[in-house]
């Protein structure tokens, strides 16, 4: 590779240029935290959102050939402030600002960004290393996302906001497999719950804006599920069935080591018994011998007294 073939415009393509606007929106999200409108922050987190899920879905129509992975580090960069640092900023101006436990707020806060940088690092490494068209750890987006909707749904609780923070960041890091959303329904209900969010119409009902928390509902539903079932197929192995399969294996396993074992021990015995008998036989053909040539010995002397 020569200085000329690194020129930016062999790297930079069309979903870059997305990829940028997720960034731009992110950063926009930080300036509204330091102008204490939150609300605003928020919706700026969900049109990054939007423009992350745009971005690949461009590559792939563009048929991008992407050789030395530049478009996927620009994706992770950009994700790691859209959806770390800014909702992290959003949590603690929300909660920790005000709050008697600010620091371990802070260190929440921290958590999340500590945790989406090394879920972003190990997908860089490992995306073409797997053959598995889904997420390995739950997905940035899905943090921020939960952040922003819960901010915004009117009913942010902070313990349980930190709770749920902690749990997520797990969660990131995690090998529990996530499933890309297919499903048309469920997409068109998630775009039309982000559409009545960012429109200038509130939909309030006693105080809680009704698609953000339909919106925050339907991500902890893709959250929570994956992360169920991974438990309950562990959860499997501990129930009378398996422990009895297991039981029956083990007494097989030890039932054939035993018959091994004394296969093995009855062959040192006849090979022992074999050697006892030649032994026997060995000593027997010496006396035999002795006796003869004690008796030929006598025969020769009583021919010399004759």
């Amino acid at each position: 590779m020569n200085l000329k073939s690194i020129g930016m415009r062999y790297f930079f393509g069309i979903p870059d240029a997305i990829s940028f606007l997720n960034l731009v929106f992110g950063f926009l999200a930080i300036l509204m935290v330091y102008e204490q409108n939150l609300s605003l922050a928020s919706m700026c987190i969900i049109i990054a959102v939007i423009f992350d899920s745009v971005d690949g879905w461009v590559a792939r129509k563009t048929n991008r050939i992407d050789v030395f992975g530049f478009g996927k580090n620009i994706d992770s960069l950009a994700d790691i402030v859209s959806f770390g640092v800014a909702p992290a900023a959003v949590l603690y101006a929300a909660i920790g600002a005000t709050g008697g436990y600010r620091y371990f707020v802070l260190l929440v806060c921290l958590f999340m960004i500590f945790c989406g940088l090394l879920r972003l690092a190990r997908y860089n490494v490992i995306s073409d290393k797997i053959d598995y068209d889904g997420f390995v750890g739950f997905p940035i987006p899905g943090i921020a996302m939960v952040v922003a909707t819960y901010y915004l749904s009117g009913c942010l609780n902070d313990i349980v906001a930190i709770i749920l923070m902690i749990f997520a960041g797990y969660l990131m890091i995690s090998t529990i497999m996530y499933s890309k959303i297919k499903d048309l329904t469920v997409l068109a209900i998630g775009a039309l719950l982000i559409v009545l969010i960012l429109i200038p119409v509130d939909i309030v009902i006693l105080g809680i804006n009704i698609p953000a928390i339909l919106l925050l509902i339907l991500v902890l539903i893709y959250m929570l599920i994956p992360c169920l079932e991974f438990f309950l197929e562990v959860d499997d192995l501990f129930t009378k069935e398996m422990v009895i399969k297991e039981v029956n294996k083990a007494r097989q396993v030890t039932g054939e080591k035993l018959n091994e074992s004394m296969d093995k021990a009855g062959s040192k015995l006849s090979s022992t018994k074999e050697k006892v008998s030649d032994m026997k036989n060995t000593v027997n053909s010496f006396s035999y011998d002795k006796e003869s040539k004690t008796e030929d010995d006598d025969s020769n002397k009583d021919d010399e007294w004759l």
